[in-house]
């Protein structure tokens, strides 16, 4: 270990290397599958256009996996395993991607709240003390900012049209608490003992504010956020289980079949077998 940082996860504080390999984890995780929520909607979205920026955004989110997975050998894990390998209720995604998703509405959700969050939980990790992961996520943020005017974009579009309003503000609310849950929560040991380290530079409560200082002033148009004069504030209080603790989530499960399948590559290698 260097003065200034961590070069490897051998030189972490004891106790502090299994909560940022679970970090790495659930980050790559989602990566994964909210590729495959983009892939679902290259052919589906509203405009060829829309459908262009589908495809690269799912292409985006995939290669942050692979960059993300590849990084746990440092801590002992195969990349191979983890990617193509796993039981549905080994995954650390989010429950708001174990399944495809039914309207244009919901994509948005994903694409402006829940990836936003990903984001925000990356720029925690840009000054890190683990310089591996410090080196890396400056340029994986350069390509999300795509991915926030994509979702910010349409979600201004759809608020000023006729029935857009209501139904974004049904499919933002249907995600809302996941998204305000995926943080963590305030006394998170997760993020806690890894902001005391300086392995990321927020813990779980600063990270969701920054979450709702860039989501907050779209967010309000749909109800669910306010502005408190110096900050943005939710206007729903999240609701905790137990479970979220174990696999950053709250709800039991994980990806269905066909999204497991798809996201293991099983047919893929099926193919490369034949």
């Amino acid at each position: 270990m260097t003065e200034s940082g961590f070069r490897s996860a051998a030189d972490l504080p004891e106790g502090v290397s299994g909560h940022l390999a679970n970090l790495i984890l659930a980050l790559a995780d989602n990566k994964r599958l909210l590729g495959i929520r983009y892939s679902d909607w290259i052919l589906g979205a509203p405009s060829v256009e829309a459908g262009i920026a589908c495809s690269a955004m799912a292409q985006d989110e995939w290669g942050h996996a692979r960059i993300l997975y590849a990084m746990l050998r440092d801590f002992g894990h195969d990349p191979s395993v983890l990617e193509h390998e796993r039981a549905s209720d080994e995954y650390h995604s989010s429950e708001l991607l174990d399944r495809d998703v039914a309207s244009w509405e919901e994509f948005l959700a994903l694409n402006f709240l829940w990836d936003t969050a990903l984001s925000v939980q990356f720029e925690m990790l840009v000054e890190s003390r683990y310089e591996p992961i410090h080196y890396k996520v400056r340029k994986l943020l350069e390509e999300e900012r795509f991915h926030f005017d994509h979702g910010q974009g349409w979600t201004s579009r759809l608020l000023s049209a006729e029935g857009g309003r209501a139904a974004l503000a049904e499919a933002f609310g249907a995600a809302w608490n996941a998204c305000l849950r995926g943080f963590g929560p305030d006394d998170d040991p997760l993020s806690g003992t890894l902001a005391a380290h300086g392995i990321v530079r927020r813990d779980a409560a600063g990270a969701r504010a920054r979450w709702l200082e860039r989501v907050g002033p779209v967010a309000a148009e749909t109800g669910l956020a306010r502005d408190a004069g110096s900050e943005w504030v939710s206007t729903r209080e999240p609701v905790w289980e137990d479970r979220w603790l174990l696999r950053r989530r709250a709800v039991e499960g994980g990806p269905d079949d066909d999204s497991l399948a798809r996201v293991r590559g099983d047919r893929n290698r099926e193919l490369l077998m034949d």
